[in-house]
């Protein structure tokens, strides 16, 4: 019997939203088929919420420091501690390595992979990147960087076709990607309770409030045919807080508080462990991104909980909707688009009903019950065609 791999995840994120949940179920899938996992942590004090999500799925962690990104406001210290975290960081990682002993590296940020560089230059131990987003190219910097990624890149895993084609036009062969979708997120149950997502026909938004994900859109058109369905509330379901890069948000939420026509019938409910929970007791989920997205999990989420999703034609988001059939695309990113979508199932409750059993049963045509295997494979086909190049030399 073949060794099953034993992974080391360059996991130096500050926030958990949807780039990381996605690679900490891309992690647990493989723990649970028998790989051993160790992820590596920022090592800062407040970092405490990361370890967390990853010991609530049985993964384990090592700390120690990652650079940082060039952030404003902070260059002097990013100049200050960079070149410091940079040795420490791979002096250290060096050392975990000798005691680990991986068989593959698993990474998902350029950052991430530039911080340990020298490392996995020097220890040449067989790089996986799961690919969510776009590649970075804006600037040189980025550009030199991802030549560099793609060099040292064993393997690509892309989670939708649109990823894929965007890796191929980066001079990524073909060959050296798949094409792996995502898998509804296990989260934890929690007592969230609002009496409104139980007393009326509830429509969902899930992701991070910020104009790029559209939730200013959706409001609008809920406020042009709000008076048509007395019966019908938003949910606005993301993290709030005092941190200036949630000043939009924040706003957002005051200038809907102060329309009396929306005021009873938009809620913000803040983060929330529980989407599966809240999802089942919605009739439609609404993904309105400006952005090029990925993928979209939680799209996935509301497939799991048997409802349909109106989405943009955006990214990788229209690979997971047959239109019509178990959810609704836009025809473009407009006001008036996300009206008639909102009117297609508010007119017709029995529609969304039909269409969200037919998006529970897509699960299985999008791969979610292969995703495990199907990442294993890829992690064993590595190793193999890494071991056959070193018995030729």
């Amino acid at each position: 019997m073949s060794t099953r791999p034993r992974i080391l995840s360059l996991f130096g994120a500050r926030v958990i939203f949807g780039a990381e949940r996605a690679n900490i179920e891309t992690l647990s899938a493989l723990r649970e088929e028998g790989c051993e996992v160790l992820c590596l942590v920022r090592h800062e004090g407040w970092n405490d919420h990361v370890p967390a999500a990853l010991v609530a799925r049985g993964l384990a962690y090592r700390k120690l420091p990652f650079i940082d990104a060039w952030l404003k406001g902070w260059r002097v210290w990013v100049l200050f501690r960079n070149p410091i975290a940079f040795l420490v960081g791979n002096w250290r990682m060096c050392r975990i390595v000798r005691e680990f002993r991986p068989t593959h590296v698993h990474a998902f940020s350029p950052m991430h992979v530039l911080s340990f560089m020298p490392a996995l230059v020097l220890l040449r131990i067989p790089l996986i990147y799961h690919a969510g987003d776009k590649p970075t190219r804006h600037r040189w910097v980025w550009r030199a960087l991802w030549a560099l990624i793609v060099m040292r890149c064993a393997h690509f895993v892309a989670i939708s076709r649109f990823i894929a084609r965007e890796l191929e036009a980066t001079k990524v062969q073909a060959d050296r990607i798949d094409v792996i979708y995502g898998v509804p997120p296990k989260r934890p149950r929690s007592q969230i309770a609002p009496s409104v997502v139980r007393r009326f026909r509830n429509i969902a938004f899930v992701g991070q409030i910020i104009e790029d994900k559209g939730p200013h859109l959706l409001i609008r058109a809920f406020r042009n045919i709000a008076e048509s369905y007395a019966d019908v509330r938003i949910l606005i379901i993301g993290r709030l807080s005092e941190w200036r890069g949630d000043d939009w948000a924040r706003a957002l939420q005051t200038c809907t508080g102060e329309d009396p026509a929306l005021r009873d019938k938009v809620f913000f409910l803040g983060f929330l462990d529980d989407i599966p929970g809240v999802l089942q007791d919605c009739e439609l989920l609404v993904t309105p991104s400006l952005c090029e997205e990925g993928l979209g999990l939680v799209v996935m989420e509301a497939k799991a909980a048997g409802i349909p999703a109106i989405v943009f034609p955006s990214g990788g988001l229209p690979e997971m909707i047959k239109h019509g059939i178990d959810g609704y695309i836009c025809p473009e990113k407009t006001v008036q688009a996300l009206e008639y979508a909102l009117r297609f199932y508010l007119d017709d409750p029995s529609r969304a009903q039909r269409q969200g059993l037919a998006a529970r049963e897509s699960l299985g045509a999008l791969g979610v019950t292969k995703f495990a295997r199907q990442l294993l494979a890829v992690y064993e086909a590595t190793a193999t065609r890494t071991n056959k190049l070193k018995n030729a030399k």
